[in-house]
């Protein structure tokens, strides 16, 4: 296999997994077929939640243009077709660009390609320059190898569910028996950040609590880097992620706020923190009467599921109960 050694040279810098999205076993088995091809590329693509996007799960490339950090829509390029009408696509003797298959944002030159779909889940692609065809042999592979990793691909989806179903009871646990325990504020607010930032595994978390005029809010509460200094300190609901949540009274998740060296503005435009790039906040209602937010964020740029934020809200009731209970929601 005369592209096996440049294949294996450089893969470590180039092939990789969507942030967020990491899927244990499938880089392995894209790596395999990429040996086993002598490929160019070889890409799987899997559709978003909402199914209208393709985003790279795994992929092994040589190529300087592959566009890793970009979706694919549905229905734009080869892969998209093959997405979209869930038919294989064949080409040998490749003549367009290489920018007319969606893999890429230059031209690189393939001279084949082949993409299968993987069951309703997306997208197997697999192209090389180095010759015009590929064998019948290489294409029963692939197909096969749609099929294996979409097999791969739901087992993984099971387990990380049933994952996630446990560390929403660890959380629920977790805020049910502070809320139980309670003897002084300061504990309990460290016990239920704490619980928010084990669940999500989100660097910051912190609890702000409405004035009674509802133009302003405190930050009761923090736990993690950055903004200790704000503990205590009163802002409008005007400024910042925090004030809308308060404003809308409903849950927001942000994945991608600043770059490393600009301020992420969670709370006011004068706050010491930089580089967050994943934020969630949820409304704290008690009997349907707004007292604040439990908000997280994080360096890492983190996929937050509506099940995730759905959770956090549940849990977030139970806290806004417990804060009116014992009268520490200002009045």
């Amino acid at each position: 296999m005369p592209n096996s050694a440049a294949i294996a040279a450089e893969s470590a810098g180039l092939s990789g997994r969507r942030p967020g999205q990491t899927r244990q076993g499938l880089q392995a088995a894209v790596d395999l077929l990429a040996n086993l091809t002598e490929a160019f590329t070889v890409a799987l693509f899997l559709r978003d939640q909402q199914g209208e996007n393709l985003y790279p799960a795994a992929w092994h490339t040589l190529g300087r243009a592959f566009r890793s950090d970009r979706p694919i829509r549905l229905g734009e390029g080869l892969v998209g077709y093959v997405a979209k009408h869930q038919v294989p696509v064949d080409v040998d003797r490749y003549q367009q660009s290489s920018e007319a298959t969606g893999l890429y944002a230059a031209d690189e030159g393939i001279k084949a390609f082949v993409g299968v779909p993987v069951g309703d889940l997306g997208v197997l692609v697999v192209d090389t320059k180095t010759r015009q065809v590929f064998g019948e042999r290489e294409k029963k592979t692939i197909k096969d190898f749609g099929v294996f990793l979409g097999q791969m691909v739901l087992q993984q989806e099971t387990c990380a569910r049933e994952a996630l179903y446990g560390r929403i009871l660890d959380l629920m646990y977790d805020v049910e028996n502070a809320a139980l325990n309670f003897t002084e504020r300061r504990q309990f607010y460290a016990e239920v950040l704490d619980a928010g930032r084990r669940f999500n595994g989100l660097a910051m978390s912190f609890l702000c609590l409405l004035h009674p005029g509802r133009k302003q809010f405190v930050v009761e509460a923090v736990d993690g880097p950055s903004v200790s200094t704000l503990r205590g300190r009163s802002f409008p609901v005007s400024q910042g992620l925090v004030g809308w949540v308060l404003r809308e009274g409903r849950p927001l998740t942000n994945c991608r706020l600043r770059t490393q060296h600009s301020k992420s503005y969670l709370i006011t435009p004068d706050e010491p923190v930089r580089g967050y790039n994943a934020f969630v906040g949820v409304p704290l209602s008690a009997w349907r009467r707004l007292v604040g937010v439990w908000a997280f964020a994080g360096h890492t740029e983190r996929v937050i599921d509506e099940e995730e934020e759905r959770a956090l809200q549940l849990a977030g009731h139970r806290v806004a109960a417990t804060l009116e209970h014992y009268r520490l929601a200002l009045q």
